[in-house]
């Protein structure tokens, strides 16, 4: 006869060993990851989210009600995995970037809380389901992707500003242009090169004549440059009309239009003299 008892420790042991495994899984993931039930729950929180947000796993597991959102946005709300539980409907405008593929969603952001500074994160999430269909919880896995979004925002920012230069160049390589006509040339391809151009002011000053944009005002957001072409001043200025921040590049960048500029403005004084 058989040994129903026997049987029921069989199992139990092997629902045990499962979920050892399981857990042993998700903790071996690289990428920050966590489990939620279909009540919220959490009941898987890796050594990566450990890390990723300082708060263990014995901290946290067992918690609902949106707890896990505090350590990764510092605010207690529904985020990705939730709308893999079908919790939210409307989320996208909390994302950079967001996309679903059947019912799982991915989504990029800006995280100010995590860590000095923010992180730029990718996040993945989807539902789970046992063996009969039914949906038992979510997982959502977490990527640092700063780096590559930095990296991304810097060659962009290249980008533009040899585009800047090329303008210029192009502007400067005409004959029969004159000298107004290179700094108001000069003055609009400058808007073209810095990193917020809807809120930057540009002026050129030479020889005492001043040449700016509509909504030229001085700001403390300022970089300045000055040389001499032939003891006449040459004067370049470019404002932020709000406080951002100016890459060194773009400091490069302005010494070398002005570089530029004074070859020029010396052959063309040549042939005015």
């Amino acid at each position: 006869m058989k040994d129903s008892k026997r049987d029921i420790k069989n199992s139990d042991e092997i629902d045990e060993n499962l979920r050892h495994t399981f857990s042993e899984i998700i903790d071996f993931l690289p990428d920050a990851t966590f489990i939620i039930d279909s009540h919220s729950k959490i009941i898987a929180w890796n050594t990566a989210i450990e890390e990723l947000t300082g708060v263990k796993a014995e901290e946290i597991i067992g918690k609902s009600s949106f707890e896990y959102s505090k350590p990764l946005y510092g605010d207690k709300r529904p985020i990705l995995i939730d709308l893999a539980l079908k919790l939210e409907t409307e989320m996208e405008k909390n994302y950079i970037s967001f996309k679903r593929s059947g019912d799982t969603f991915t989504a990029e952001t800006f995280v100010p809380y995590l860590k000095k500074g923010g992180l730029y994160i990718w996040a993945k999430a989807r539902p789970l389901y046992n063996t009969q269909g039914k949906m038992i919880g979510a997982i959502e896995t977490i990527r640092d992707i700063t780096h590559q979004k930095l990296t991304e925002r810097t060659l962009q920012e290249r980008v533009k500003e040899l585009n800047c230069l090329f303008q210029i160049t192009k502007l400067l390589n005409n004959p029969n242009i004159s000298v107004d006509e290179i700094l108001i040339g000069t003055l609009e391809s400058i808007c073209c090169g810095w990193q917020y151009p809807e809120v930057l002011s540009v002026k050129i000053t030479f020889n005492g004549k001043e040449f700016k944009t509509n909504n030229y005002k001085q700001t403390p957001w300022s970089l300045k440059y000055h040389t001499m072409v032939k003891e006449k001043d040459l004067n370049l200025e470019v404002n932020y009309l709000e406080d951002k921040p100016f890459l060194n590049e773009e400091k490069d960048l302005l010494e070398e239009i002005a570089g530029e500029l004074k070859v020029v403005l010396l052959y063309k004084l040549e042939w005015i003299i």
